[in-house]
């Protein structure tokens, strides 16, 4: 499967997801504030202006290296960074991963429905993708909550399967597939 950045950019009129830019590093320290994002993800634990930058250069290498498509989430309005997408290659031929975040201040507002909703729509439309999913750790229920009014569907437990931070964990499975609403 050959990956590019959605063109045009997508969005609802709500949210909007597209590249990162060097002037979003604003989001990237909100990030770095919030303590569960950077065990989780490679936004810096401890922000600095040139980590921040670092942060957007290394997504823009995700691309490049063919390991997946990172998007900065958006508000449509103002533009402002408040998270990310990142959708990427699994080994599976056909299958493709999702991860997000957001800034703890711009959670409880549906932007993360909104953001996976036009991902996963981009993914198995315009990118080719079979099927699309999602690991999430038990324990996040919000997260959960959004694939579930996304259009995903829970498949099972996958236990002691990632290793993160504090040590091994179990991943609750979830899939969309093109057929599915």
């Amino acid at each position: 499967m050959k990956l590019f950045y959605p063109d045009p950019e997508l969005t609802d009129g709500v949210v909007r997801l597209r590249r990162w830019l060097l002037t979003d590093t604003e989001c990237v320290r909100r990030a770095s504030a919030d303590p569960s994002i950077p065990q989780v993800t490679s936004v810096p634990a401890v922000f600095t202006p040139e980590g921040g930058r670092a942060f957007i250069k290394r997504v823009w290498s995700c691309l490049e290296n063919r390991e997946g498509v990172a998007l900065a989430l958006t508000d449509a309005a103002t533009d402002e960074a408040v998270g990310q997408v990142w959708i990427g290659v699994r080994p599976q031929p056909g299958v493709v991963g999702l991860g997000y975040w957001i800034v703890p201040d711009a959670r409880g507002r549906g932007l993360a429905t909104r953001a996976v909703r036009l991902a996963a729509a981009w993914a198995l439309g315009p990118l080719g993708a079979a099927r699309m999913e999602a690991w999430v750790a038990p324990e996040n229920e919000p997260s959960m909550r959004t694939l579930a009014s996304a259009g995903f569907h829970r498949e099972g437990v996958l236990r002691s399967f990632l290793s993160l931070g504090h040590g091994r964990s179990d991943i609750v499975v979830w899939s969309r597939l093109p057929t599915d609403e």
